[in-house]
């Protein structure tokens, strides 16, 4: 056991325990695919990893390294560290996939850990320096992973709440609808892990264990789930917090009650609307957008799940038609 070592995932080799960093993309659960541990029915998780952007392995969840799911669905997107997995060959699909095992263990790492560190600069070296324009009918049929740049309009923009409260901004809502729904797209959470804090019976914020010592507290936009259109196909996006930060040209969710100048009675949480309702009113200008999607394929190449992910997000849609990446 003392010899396992970490590994990347061009190099995986089958029946061998590994160590690896790796970014969760992405997390399916298969309804349809039981398997019994400690005598109870248990559902098989999947889990889409990569190192370099768009090679993608998969990572089951076996045991009680099925009790992870929550924390990965949550931190999705993050850094992880996984230890002691077991590298085995899917005679099906002819791949290599990583499985946990009774030892395995999963830790997130924060942005200033230096593994998280070391992890970006390799990521960021191994991504392609261009990324082509594609359209969503061509990509659809395709059903290939990978980052592309699509040009599309914005149709929808929703953001889940809790498990029945939900905003939803769209061309139909209104300038003075969508102001007054700021104060729901934004939340306090833990600075460093960005988790939403819970309050107590007087209103104070609770800590963030697993964060501890850190007990800062930051306002974030809630992330949302994007409906957008190219021509008669329509997806939706999943779109990052600071992504939506993005969109609204950089306007901190702490800034929204503020006024924009000394003289001025205009707030930023004003221009903040009314960037969303320009996006969102019709006819408006298509953006472009650079996009991961993942596509989970069965043996007959039928897509299983196809899951998208905004990762940048461009207004001037002519200056950018063929952007590099950072």
């Amino acid at each position: 056991m003392n010899s396992v070592e970490f590994v990347e995932l061009e190099q995986l080799q089958p029946d061998i325990l590994v160590h690896a960093v790796l970014r969760v993309v992405d997390i399916t659960i298969l309804t349809e695919t039981l398997y019994s541990y400690r005598g109870q029915k248990q559902r098989k998780i999947m889990v889409t990893v990569e190192q370099a952007q768009g090679q993608h392995c998969v990572l089951v969840l076996w045991g009680r390294g099925a009790a992870w799911y929550p924390q990965l669905q949550r931190k999705k997107h993050y850094i992880w560290e996984f230890k002691y997995l077991f590298v085995q060959r899917n005679c099906i699909l002819e791949n290599l996939e990583l499985h946990t095992t009774p030892w395995s263990s999963c830790e997130c790492l924060f942005d200033d850990d230096i593994r998280a560190i070391t992890f970006k600069a390799k990521f960021q070296n191994n991504m392609p320096s261009f990324v082509k324009m594609s359209d969503l009918a061509t990509h659809l049929e395709d059903k290939c992973s990978g980052v592309i740049l699509i040009k599309a309009l914005i149709l929808e923009l929703v953001f889940p709440i809790t498990a029945a409260q939900k905003v939803v901004l769209n061309a139909h809502s209104s300038l003075k609808s969508i102001f007054s729904s700021l104060p729901n797209i934004i939340y306090t959470g833990c600075a460093k892990c960005g988790l939403e804090l819970e309050t107590d019976e007087n209103k104070i914020y609770k800590q963030c264990f697993s964060c501890l010592p850190c007990t800062m507290k930051k306002i974030y936009y809630r992330p949302a789930l994007m409906t957008i259109v190219d021509g008669i196909y329509k997806v939706r996006i999943h779109v990052e917090s600071k992504l939506i930060e993005k969109i609204l040209l950089n306007i901190s969710p702490d800034q929204l009650k503020r006024i924009i100048g000394p003289s001025s009675e205009i707030t930023y949480g004003m221009v903040a609307a009314d960037l969303f309702h320009s996006l969102l009113s019709g006819g408006g200008t298509p953006c472009v957008m650079k996009v991961q999607s993942l596509f989970v394929l069965d043996e007959n190449s039928y897509p299983l799940q196809q899951d998208f992910s905004l990762l940048d997000f461009y207004l001037d849609s002519v200056k950018h038609a063929n952007c590099a990446l950072p």
